[in-house]
């Protein structure tokens, strides 16, 4: 089995390769007060993953940020309860081929949109999302440290605590002082 495996990811990693080629991207350093449109992509395996997705697609909405979600449920029938939620788009196993790679048009077109920020809420690697975080044409990408080659602007390790509320928290925290004069003038008073 873990030849299959082997050949899968290689057969996976090199369609990849050269899918990337032809990506054009237009990368520019965004923070919550910059950002205008941002992209959440991660896995959802529980109806937990995806209360916690949708926690953080509220914050960002109620600060006036465009929001889209798009999620991967790893198994074969995508629970009823995470399908009817608005704004969210889910594809299970069933709809990426033999080696990972998502066959859907709507995850075609998420790719080719233009965010100013790509936050990829996986804490471990899963190939659908390293396929569609890799293609995203978004400005600024942000990830946990959960591969080699991950496709990252911003890279949060956050082995000590691997949950996705804690890691939403430390985006939101870095991305806050990112080129915001404000907000780091306030961190260094707090700390002084």
């Amino acid at each position: 089995m873990k030849l299959i495996d082997n050949i899968k990811r290689n057969t996976g990693l090199s369609a990849l390769s050269k899918s990337f080629k032809t990506v054009k991207r237009n990368r520019v350093v965004h923070n919550l007060v910059t950002a205008r449109k941002i992209a959440i992509i991660g896995v959802v395996a529980s109806p937990k993953d995806f209360d916690d997705f949708t926690s953080l697609q509220r914050f960002l909405i109620e600060k006036n940020i465009q929001v889209e979600v798009l999620a991967y449920f790893p198994g074969k029938e995508i629970p009823q309860q995470l399908l009817l939620r608005k704004g969210i788009n889910i594809f299970n196993r069933d709809e990426v081929n033999w080696y990972g790679k998502p066959l859907l048009p709507f995850v075609d077109l998420f790719c080719r949109e233009e965010y100013d920020i790509l936050i990829d809420l996986s804490m471990d690697e899963l190939f659908p999302i390293r396929w569609i975080a890799t293609l995203s044409r978004s400005k600024f990408k942000v990830g946990s440290l959960s591969y080699s080659g991950n496709p990252y602007d911003l890279i949060i390790n956050v082995e000590n605590k691997k949950e996705i509320p804690y890691f939403s928290e430390q985006v939101l925290h870095y991305l806050n002082l990112i080129n915001n004069r404000f907000a780091q003038e306030q961190d260094e008073f707090i700390n002084s």
